[in-house]
C-alpha cells in the first residue's frame, strides 16, 4: 500500500550547477534558527553518493555498509555545495569520498561536513549459525497512517510541518523538553518507528539509502535525551547497514548511552517491518539549544 505524498523538500537543486543545493525554512535544526539540521547533511551525502559515484547496476550488486558523516561545524542556512570522489574500487568494495562546503562572505569557501560510504558486494551468507540480538517484534505502522498536522512555532516562525513523523512504540516521546514546563522525561530504553514527512530535494524521489542515513542521525535525541530533554549536539554519525531497509517506516531502539566529562556516545539499533537492518552511533558534547 503506497504511504501519503510528500510536498515538502529541504533542498532545492540549482538548476546551473547540479552540486549546489539551497536549503529551504523545513531544513532548519534545533540548536539554532540560522542553521540546518544534521539529519539533512547525512541525507544529502547518502545522496551524491548514490546519484555521482555509482551507476545502477552499482547499486544492485553493492551495499553501502557504512556511511559516515563528519560534522565540522553548524551548516548555516545557505547554499551548499557537495561534491565527491571515489577513493577505492575494487573487487568487493568501494569506497567514496564526499565533501560538503559553503561560501561564506566572510571566510570564502570553507568545509562544512565530510561523509565517506563504505560499499560491500553482496554475495550468500557463510554457513553456521552466529549469536544475533532477538528479533524485534513490534509491529509496523500501516502505510496509509496520515502525515502528522502542522506544529505551531515559536513568536518569530510560522506553523511548520515536523522534520518526521514519530510513532512511540513505549509512549516515551524523545527528543528535546517538552513545551510543557510540567513534563518530565523519563530515563528508559526508547522505541519508535519513524517516517520522513519531506522529500529530501524538490521534485526528486527519496531513496531508502537517503530515508536511513536521515534517520541515523536520529541517534542523538533517542539515545542522549534524558530527564531535562535532548542537552548534547552530535559531531558524527557512523551508519552501519547489513541491507537497506523496506518500506516507509524505520524502527529506531536506543541501545547504548555514556556520558562523561561532557562527551556522550549513544548508539540505537535499526529496523524495518522485515527485522533488523543495522546501527547508527554518534558522539556527541555537551550543549544548550540558541533560543529564537
Amino acid at each position: 500500500m503506497t504511504g501519503p505524498q510528500l510536498t515538502h523538500a529541504f533542498f532545492e537543486k540549482d538548476q546551473d550547477n547540479p552540486s549546489l543545493y539551497h536549503p529551504t525554512i523545513h531544513a532548519r535544526g534545533p540548536w539554532d534558527p540560522k542553521s540546518l539540521h544534521g539529519r539533512v547533511i547525512a541525507g544529502l551525502i547518502a545522496h551524491e553518493v548514490e546519484t555521482h559515484h555509482n551507476t545502477l547496476e552499482e547499486l544492485e550488486e553493492l551495499q553501502a555498509a557504512r556511511i559516515t558523516v563528519d560534522l565540522f561545524r553548524m551548516p548555516p542556512m545557505a547554499p551548499l555545495i557537495v561534491t565527491g570522489e571515489v577513493v577505492r574500487a575494487g573487487r568487493r568494495i568501494k569506497v567514496v569520498d564526499v565533501h560538503i562546503t559553503t561560501d561564506n562572505p566572510d571566510r570564502g569557501v570553507i568545509e562544512i561536513a565530510r561523509g565517506s560510504a563504505v560499499m560491500l558486494r553482496r554475495s550468500q551468507n557463510p554457513s553456521g549459525t552466529v549469536w544475533s540480538p532477538p528479533e524485534w517484534d513490534l509491529q509496523v505502522p500501516e502505510a496509509d497512517v496520515p502525515m502528522p498536522k502542522k506544529l505551531s512555532g515559536s513568536s518569530s516562525s510560522r506553523e511548520h510541518l515536523p522534520m518526521w513523523q514519530t510513532i512511540d512504540v513505549d509512549g516515551i516521546s524523545s527528543g528535546r523538553k517538552s513545551e510543557s514546563a510540567d513534563r518530565v522525561h523519563e530515563t528508559s530504553r526508547r522505541r519508535a518507528w519513524v517516517r520522513e514527512t519531506h522529500d529530501l530535494i524538490e521534485g526528486e524521489p527519496t531513496s531508502q539509502l537517503v530515508r536511513v542515513a536521515q534517520v541515523a542521525d536520529f541517534a542523538n535525541p533517542i539515545a542522549n535525551s534524558g530527564t531535562n530533554g535532548l542537552n548534547f549536539i552530535n559531531a558524527d554519525v557512523s551508519l552501519y547497514l547489513q541491507r537497506n531497509p523496506v518500506g516507509a517506516w524505520i524502527g529506531v531502539e536506543s541501545s547504548y548511552h555514556g556520558a562523561d566529562n561532557g562527551i556522550s556516545v549513544g548508539t540505537i539499533g535499526l529496523y524495518d517491518k522485515l527485522g533488523k537492518i543495522g546501527t547508527s552511533t554518534v558522539s556527541a558534547v555537551a550543549q544548550a539549544p540558541v533560543r529564537d
